[in-house]
């Protein structure tokens, strides 16, 4: 248990100056609880307000407004704020809604804050879910300008509709490389069809040196479908390690491919080049040193040729060994296990699961005693604040 000790200085222009602030605020005008009241159930809920996409001050103002409006709209039993869902502005609806299903609350209000054509964020979209991540609707405010009822924006849509009719949209064609979208699944079976792991082999060959290789091989999911070639590292979205995995690729074939016509094109020339007819020299014909010159001469050519097919043989033969002991992998296989863990992190994070990919438990409420105590003084005026909490 800690105890604090804050004393607040409650100053009467301090305390007029925030009032007139909080009644002039432009998004406190664009948030007013009958308008935003029209836009919810209208059985009292409770909420979790959760503004996402930026970090900007705006975005906290515009939050502040909602939060008042929703409390005083006489439908929201509870709003909570989203502090305990932790870092959420780059995550998208779905993955804010699921990381929210944890908390006593029925739905979820997502605010998010768009530019205007001057580049000001003024043009705000609140977004409704139920714990199961489907949407309950949305409605858009600008700040500054009070928002219409429900019933209002409704009769704009429809004169909308009317005046300009449209098409309806061709139905988006499925990409037949993505998972099927699964938003109702759970988050701990996803986690386990899409993560990634390793498998340990092991192989020992007999004999009068026994020796033992081991290698590590990646697999996605619980049903350990294979990663082979460059599709672990497509996996991990890591598009230069794709590039870099193909280059060695290439480089593999092409050392292969020479070696391997090297190879056999010296064996042919070593063993089917023409072998020239020795003449046959009379001993006691003047000729016969010549003669014998002339057999010596296609000899050491036949010799040469021979030994030249034996060295192109050789280097392709070498050129093969390379190419069979070149690793294609960019990587050592520790750094691929790095790469899989923060996939592995990454993907518990948008699933809402802990690290390990159990579900995170729900933060433990604090319990705070305080007790307030005046303070007067020369000039100043204030209230001492004394609690405890654990």
């Amino acid at each position: 248990m800690r105890t604090f000790l804050i004393s607040i200085l409650l100053l009467s222009s301090g305390v007029l100056s925030s009032a007139h602030a909080a009644e002039t605020s432009p998004w406190s005008i664009s948030f007013h609880s009958e308008a935003v009241a029209s836009h919810l159930d209208d059985t009292p809920a409770r909420y979790i307000l959760v503004p996402a996409g930026t970090d900007a001050a705006a975005l906290s103002q515009a939050e502040q407004a909602l939060a008042n409006a929703l409390r005083a709209s006489g439908r929201a039993s509870l709003v909570m704020n989203a502090q305990a869902l932790g870092a959420v502005s780059q995550l998208d609806d779905a993955s804010i809604a699921r990381r929210a299903a944890v908390f006593p609350v029925d739905r979820v209000v997502v605010l998010r804050l768009f530019p205007d054509a001057s580049g000001a964020l003024t043009q705000a979209v609140v977004s409704l879910y139920d714990m199961k991540g489907e949407s309950l609707g949305s409605f858009s405010a600008v700040e500054g300008t009070a928002l219409p009822t429900g019933k209002e924006q409704e009769g704009k849509q429809m004169e909308s509709t009317e005046a300009s009719p449209v098409a309806p949209p061709a139905p988006p064609t499925p990409d037949s490389s993505a998972p099927p979208a699964t938003p109702d699944e759970d988050p701990q079976e996803q986690y386990a069809l899409r993560h990634i792991g390793f498998d340990e082999i092991v192989a020992v060959q007999a004999g009068t040196w026994p020796q033992v290789s081991q290698w590590t091989r990646p697999y996605e999911g619980k049903y350990k479908k294979p990663l082979s070639g460059d599709s672990f590292y497509r996996k991990v979205g890591r598009e230069d390690l794709v590039q870099a995995y193909g280059q060695k690729m290439n480089t593999k074939l092409l050392l292969g491919v020479v070696g391997g016509g090297a190879a056999a094109g010296g064996l042919l020339v070593a063993t089917t080049a023409p072998i020239p007819k020795a003449e046959d020299c009379d001993f006691f014909s003047p000729d016969f040193d010549a003669c014998r010159q002339r057999n010596d001469q296609r000899h050491d050519e036949r010799f040469a040729i021979t030994l030249t097919g034996l060295g192109i043989s050789a280097a392709g033969i070498g050129l093969l060994t390379v190419a069979l002991l070149l690793d294609p992998h960019p990587v050592t296989a520790s750094e691929a296990r790095e790469l899989a863990d923060k996939y592995n992190k990454q993907l518990a994070a948008e699933l809402g699961l802990s690290e390990d990919g159990s579900p995170t438990p729900p933060p433990k409420p604090s319990v705070i005693q305080a007790h307030l105590t005046p303070v007067v003084g020369p000039g100043v005026a204030g209230l001492q604040l004394v609690g405890s909490f654990w």
